[in-house]
């Protein structure tokens, strides 16, 4: 629970670090330009920024990789629409659909808060008080002038986002959802990889000949026999030219790894090294278990897999909530306020010092676990496509089959 609040402070964080980026009119004008509403609750251009600049912060860390272009916002891309049909959009309105979906949710949400029974503490209201003193103490007057903020929104926010993360961790408590130490179950195992196939530059698969195949074997029989000696499994992959296709990595119920090298690995112990090579599609594989239990990693995946759950209670209960909302994003936004929202590349707030680079990194992370709706590229609803979003990514044991370590190295 403890490491629950440090996130959900850390994303309220990057919410008010985020907000210090935005410009526009004055907060007369901005207070005043309803941009949609949500329920019965008006949202007005001032607020929605502060969603839609949340959002670029989250699409500019998670997925870094494809901001080294400055018009990577503007640049078009295909959206799958919900008859299945698809149609060329931009990152910055797929991006501003996310922002709609998310603040539609949340303020669907805070009008049923009384329907689940959560309110905020006094102590819990003082939290947010206190953070949104703090955060106007660190902008300029220019900046509120600039952004239309005033202490008002910066507590509303701070209290309807505080709310809704109590709202999802009752409505789990009250359908007794809990994450057992078997489902969050998180080993590390070390791996050499001695390659027998490689893609090209064009994304053809060639694999090795019958000769290049012997070698391989031979060369990762004689390393497993060293490591099976007792030598140091990486010192052993090092040895033989293996440290790009070696390297510690993370395994869970979700891995997708090949079948060949999990049921292999099933039954070994803290340290043990699998006695026999292990053949599959790309090469020859030595495994050794470091942790059958990472215990940090399990505490991580529990935390994870709690998260979704709870957002799925979320996103059914908004379906329920709103069921006879037709909201309409062409139709029901006024796009010509949001025009006056512009995204650019690498423009969001980079933290002066550590801890704050730490809050950062925190918030991506829990909003990567916790709020599905500002993750997709599709535009059906609020373009809040999951699998869609996570594809660019990649899985780490993705990675692993594709040819790289934990941190990132090639291994072809």
């Amino acid at each position: 629970m403890k490491k629950r609040v440090m996130r959900l402070t850390a994303f309220l964080l990057l919410l008010a670090m985020t907000l210090a980026m935005v410009s526009g009119c004055g907060q007369s004008e901005q207070s005043k330009k309803v941009v949609f509403k949500a329920g019965d609750t008006e949202v007005t251009l001032d607020e929605l920024w502060f969603y839609c600049k949340s959002v670029q912060e989250y699409y500019e860390s998670y997925y870094s990789s494809m901001f080294s272009s400055p018009d990577v916002w503007t640049s078009a891309y295909p959206v799958t629409k919900g008859d299945g049909s698809t149609e060329e959009s931009t990152l910055e309105n797929i991006a501003k659909r996310s922002a709609i979906k998310q603040i539609r949710q949340i303020k669907i949400a805070v009008a049923h808060a009384k329907d689940v029974k959560v309110s905020l503490s006094e102590t819990e209201k003082e939290a947010v008080t206190s953070q949104a003193a703090s955060f106007m103490e660190k902008v300029t007057k220019d900046e509120i002038k600039k952004m239309g903020l005033s202490k008002e929104l910066a507590e509303q926010v701070f209290s309807e986002s505080a709310l809704v993360e109590k709202m999802k961790t009752k409505l789990a408590e009250d359908e007794g959802i809990e994450i057992s130490d078997e489902e969050a179950q998180t080993s590390k195992i070390y791996y050499i990889q001695f390659p027998t196939a490689a893609a090209t530059a064009s994304g053809d698969v060639v694999v090795a000949d019958e000769d290049n195949l012997k070698q391989a074997k031979e060369d990762a029989q004689k390393a497993l026999e060293r490591v099976l000696a007792g030598n140091d499994i990486a010192t052993v992959a090092a040895a033989y030219g293996m440290g790009s296709t070696s390297g510690q990595l993370s395994i869970d119920a979700e891995s997708d790894l090949p079948v060949e090298i999990s049921d292999s690995i099933a039954n070994l112990k803290d340290g043990e090294t699998y006695d026999k090579l292990i053949k599959t599609s790309d090469g020859f594989y030595i495994i050794q278990m470091v942790q059958v239990i990472d215990e940090e990693a399990t505490s991580d995946k529990k935390e994870e897999l709690l998260s979704k759950k709870e957002q799925e209670l979320l996103d059914k209960k908004f379906d329920e909530w709103s069921e006879e909302d037709d909201f309409d994003y062409d139709k029901d936004v006024n796009w010509d306020y949001m025009k006056e929202i512009d995204f650019v590349a690498n423009s969001s707030v980079t933290a002066s010092d550590s801890s704050n680079n730490g809050a950062s990194q925190d918030a991506s992370k829990e909003q990567s676990e916790s709020e599905a709706s500002t993750q997709a590229v599709d535009q059906t609803e609020a373009g809040s496509d999951k699998k869609e979003a996570d594809d660019q990514t990649g899985t780490e044991e993705d990675k692993a089959k594709e040819g790289q370590t934990e941190d990132g190295d090639d291994k072809q």
